[in-house]
């Protein structure tokens, strides 16, 4: 599934939020990676500007898989007993998505 601005989603460990701008195609290294001094590109991935359902707030998602909706780093977050990858879930929507064609 696409993501596309107006969609609300949840991760596993927190949410839910309305996706406001998804940012494509990024490369960027990972953070742990950069502070490391460690500047190879990393597999493409988005990142998410989010705020609450009601607009409200602003959030940021970085670092996940479009495709599976994962996230590129793993983490204790969620109540996980053992380090593992995040998750996104799209919720249904309470207005209508503007989608994209291509």
């Amino acid at each position: 599934m696409k993501l596309e601005p107006g969609m609300l989603i949840t991760t596993n460990y927190s949410g839910p939020y309305r996706i406001k701008k998804i940012i494509r195609n990024c490369t960027c290294p990972s953070y742990l990676d950069t502070i490391n001094h460690l500047s190879s590109p990393s597999q493409p991935h988005i990142h998410l500007v989010c705020t609450r359902p009601d607009g409200t707030g602003e959030f940021f998602l970085n670092r996940w898989d479009e495709t599976s909706l994962k996230s590129l780093q793993r983490t204790c977050c969620g109540g996980k007993k053992e380090v593992a990858l995040d998750w996104l879930t799209v919720l249904e929507n309470d207005q209508p998505v503007q989608g994209t064609l291509f």
